[in-house]
């Protein structure tokens, strides 16, 4: 029989001593870095670093953040002691000083008291306000190097957001989208994929991480068009773009199929965005057909990681 190791538990403070100097440029470096970081994984979102020790009246927020997907201001708020009122009320202050709607707590230890201030707090704001209570947790195997888990122990619920929503708040084909990437986001999930489960929006996209800021994989879908698309989205790095298209004959041998290259073009912020897509001829309100179309997305999903993921790093 195979005998296994304990794992056991270490304090933060052995690690970081202090909060400011070091906890908070690390999870802020983490984010920063190439890939998915400890805390989007958490999350389930994507993110891009505004600010550290911002300035918020007579405070400072220790990271400022926004979401890639929908420039959702993010307040994240550390401390390397347990869980207390001082950092909920700075939490919640902060957020209504850069009108944020996410707030992300981190703390090595959380009291009930703040876990369910918290999940009240999740279950009675408007939708689009989310909060999470992420307990920071370092593990050791033996002599192995030390290993960090950020462990959600608060956070929003779906099923109350769509509950808390009034009837005909969402159009038709709003519901048809959230329903469709909720059971996207549901393959990505019961697969050994390299895609990432993200929260599913009633969006005609759906975006995922592919490992370096200002790319990423975008799935759509069009019921107008009647269309399904997959690929890589480049946000305002037009050489980036060239470089990729010079390489088109070698890209398009390995999808073994044409792909769409569309130019950059200026966005309603003034920045400048370019993708390279495949479609596909989809009835996306026949669910019949869902199981079809999501396996189609999921595959080419991988076969743009495969294609992309290396060739992105080295731009």
């Amino acid at each position: 029989m195979p005998e296994f190791a304990s794992l056991e538990a270490q304090e933060a403070r052995e690690y970081w001593e202090h909060e400011a100097q070091e906890f908070t440029p690390w999870i802020a470096d983490e984010i920063r870095a190439e890939g998915v970081s400890k805390l989007e994984d958490s999350l389930g979102l994507d993110l891009e670093i505004i600010e550290e020790e911002k300035s918020v009246g007579r405070y400072n927020v220790d990271i400022l953040a926004e979401v890639v997907d929908d420039n959702r201001n993010v307040v994240i708020e550390n401390q390397l002691n347990p869980s207390d009122h001082d950092h909920l009320g700075k939490s919640i202050a902060y957020a209504s000083g850069v009108d944020a709607d996410i707030i992300v707590w981190i703390a090595p230890r959380f009291y009930d008291e703040h876990r369910d201030a918290m999940q009240w707090l999740n279950e009675n704001s408007r939708e689009g306000v989310d909060l999470f209570a992420i307990r920071l947790e370092v593990w050791k195997i033996g002599n192995s190097d030390p290993a960090v888990r950020l462990n959600p122990v608060a956070e929003p619920s779906e099923w109350k957001e769509k509950a808390k929503r009034s009837e005909g708040e969402l159009t038709e084909t709003e519901t048809l989208q959230e329903e469709f990437w909720t059971e996207f986001r549901d393959r990505i999930e019961d697969r050994d994929t390299p895609l990432s489960a993200r929260k599913p929006y009633p969006e005609y996209y759906y975006n995922n991480p592919i490992g370096k800021a200002g790319f990423e994989l975008q799935f759509t879908i069009n019921s107008r068009d009647n269309e399904l698309g997959t690929g890589l989205v480049i946000r305002d790095d037009a050489e980036a773009y060239r470089e990729l298209i010079e390489q088109s004959q070698q890209i398009e041998s390995e999808f073994d199929r044409e792909l769409t290259w569309n130019e950059p073009e200026e966005t309603r912020s003034g920045k400048k965005r370019s993708r390279i897509v495949v479609t596909k001829s989809a009835d996306v309100t026949d669910q019949d057909q869902w199981d079809e179309y999501l396996d189609w997305m999921v595959e080419h999903g991988e076969k743009f990681h495969e294609v992309f993921y290396d060739r992105i790093q080295q731009l």
